[in-house]
């Protein structure tokens, strides 16, 4: 790598040269870099190799060498910050430029959107933090999940239009409400190049079990190879719906899975993991997927640090695809960010407590509270139910502050552009009533949850479909963990119900309403979602899902023709 010293002193030779190629002697040349003939060399030999200059010594004393320029000093610039971008050191880049964010966009925009790269089709993507948790089976957010739908494959899946489609399994039927076979496609090998085996379908389901959206599920059997039968304990006409989930992925066994695996998995999807840190995430397109290869060959995924991705890009505060401002097509998520409440134990456990917190954090009262340039950076509406169109919104009313002194702990992920915003508004609103308010900050997990008063949260919910519910009820939502038993029971109901009624409509609304009315969630905004065209370039197909990202595997470069 190239030092910010080696650009110096190769602009200090250039500007005593005025950049032309000439005839020298070294001893001019340790005149004007102020160093010695054997640092002279060196200098002349580091310049060389980057391909700067070319050196050509000549031989015996007194004779004149050959120096020619190869760059100027604006390629040289440029090439360094490209050098420190793809480390990710935005900081560095900028000072290459003495600051000048411009000059640092304007390369950073070229490195962006559609490139070709030695004879591929690259698209490179802005993100604001690293995707640093692709495991299926664990706690991962909701760009996360875009990404594991690229990795790995399910036995069913859904489509663009998000209608259930064979993955794994080419087709499957229901012997009964309670007990479902599947069959597979022979020939699909993981990432590694090892074959997928039926016995690592049947480990991989049979391990959903510990999930409580799948602890229905009874035993995982094979009568016959590349045929699985799932018996389930409780009748599930849309079992194979549930399947689509990205925790049911199916998953390599453990002996395959290096120590990290969180950060570089191997599924079967139609794109596997080369690189991903804290930098960057590059995707390459699965020559043996057993579907159609992806027309992109590589898809990256560029982390601009935090510190300067509000001046370098204003927008990018907000996840990338959240880009309201580009005049593209844009609909509001599926679902909204919430207020989960702790009803189990706690201040909230008091439903004096659970009722005043209903009423003064309400959306309305937060959004009054909110700046407009951020309401409108982060794309927010206030929202009066779990989905747009739905008002589950308790009536307004004044909170009434129930005795004694009290502290509320509250807690949100610490990588997410628009819980800080809210954070700060809950404290004014609650500092008014005289209520102090402790925040924790968390990446994936928390020691100890029972501890936590309120949650921010995100729905997450990968689909417009309203059956989506049911994974983030009984899974990610931890409702469960929040709410009294008597009452997590009650909405479980909802899901065991239309479980047992083949072609029954989800109660979205009814359960939506039930959460809200008893005080465990606190509906907060909605925001907009939309596929940037200034990133995605002549990109085809480039439609924007419930994630807000786009299905990489799906798009392609429409080739200009004169």
């Amino acid at each position: 790598m190239s030092s910010p010293r080696l650009r110096i002193q190769f602009e200090t030779l250039f500007e005593h040269f005025h950049g032309k190629d000439t005839d020298t002697r070294l001893e001019d040349i340790t005149e004007v870099l102020c160093c010695t003939r054997r640092n002279a060399r060196i200098v002349l030999n580091k310049l060389s190799e980057e391909g700067w200059i070319e050196w050509h010594p000549a031989a015996g004393r007194g004779n004149l060498s050959q120096l020619i320029f190869k760059r100027n000093q604006q390629d040289v610039s440029e090439n360094l910050a490209r050098r420190y971008l793809e480390e990710g050191r935005i900081g560095q880049a900028l000072n290459v430029f003495n600051r000048d964010v411009n000059k640092l966009t304007q390369v950073i925009q070229s490195y962006l959107g559609v490139q070709h790269v030695e004879g591929q089709q690259v698209v490179r993507l802005p993100y604001y933090r690293p995707l640093s948790m692709l495991n299926p089976r664990k706690p991962h957010r909701r760009s996360e999940q875009n990404i594991i739908s690229q990795i790995f494959s399910g036995l069913t899946r859904l489509d663009e239009n998000e209608l259930l489609q064979p993955d794994l399994a080419h087709t499957w039927e229901a012997i009964s409400a309670t007990h479902w076979r599947f069959y597979l496609r022979n020939g699909i090998r993981f990432h590694n190049g090892n074959l997928l085996q039926t016995q690592h379908v049947l480990d991989s389901i049979a391990a959903l079990k510990d999930i409580r959206t799948f602890e229905h599920i009874d035993q995982v059997t094979s009568p016959k190879p590349c045929v699985v039968d799932v018996t389930l304990s409780q009748p599930d006409w849309h079992f194979p719906l549930l399947l689509s989930e990205a925790a049911a992925k199916i998953l390599p066994p453990e002996r395959w899975r290096g120590e990290d695996f969180d950060l570089q998995p191997i599924g079967t999807g139609p794109y596997r993991v080369i690189l991903n840190n804290d930098k960057r995430l590059v995707l390459e397109a699965n020559d043996n997927y057993f579907g159609f290869r992806p027309l992109l060959d590589k898809v990256e995924v560029w982390v601009i640090d935090e510190a300067y991705s509000g001046m370098v890009f204003p927008s990018l505060s907000n996840p990338i695809m959240s880009e309201r401002r580009s005049h593209d097509e844009v609909k509001l998520d599926p679902g909204c960010t919430y207020l989960l409440l702790n009803r189990k134990s706690g201040l909230v456990r008091n439903p004096e407590w659970a009722e005043y917190l209903s009423a003064a954090l309400s959306s309305l009262n937060l959004y009054k509270t909110l700046p407009e340039d951020q309401i409108v950076e982060l794309g927010l509406l206030p929202a009066h139910g779990l989905k747009p169109g739905w008002h589950h919104s308790l009536p307004a009313r004044q909170p009434e502050v129930p005795k004694g002194k009290a502290e509320l702990t509250i807690a949100y992920h610490a990588h997410h552009p628009t819980f800080p915003v809210m954070a700060k508004s809950i404290e004014t609103v609650l500092n008014r009533d005289g209520i102090k308010v402790h925040f924790v900050k968390y990446e994936h997990s928390i020691e100890e949850p029972d501890q936590v008063d309120i949650w921010i949260k995100p729905m997450g919910i990968g689909s417009y479909r309203e059956e989506a519910f049911v994974g983030w009820l009984l899974g990610y939502s931890d409702i469960a963990l929040m709410s009294e038993e008597d009452s997590f029971r009650q909405w479980a109901d909802f899901v065991k119900r239309w479980r047992s009624v083949k072609d029954d409509p989800f109660p979205g609304r009814e359960l939506g309403k039930s959460l809200v009315e008893s005080h465990q969630i606190i509906p907060m905004f909605h925001c907009w979602l939309g596929v940037s065209k200034d990133h995605c370039g002549a990109l085809q197909n480039a439609k924007c899902n419930a994630l807000g990202w786009f299905d990489f595997s799906q798009v392609w470069l429409k080739p200009t023709i004169d």
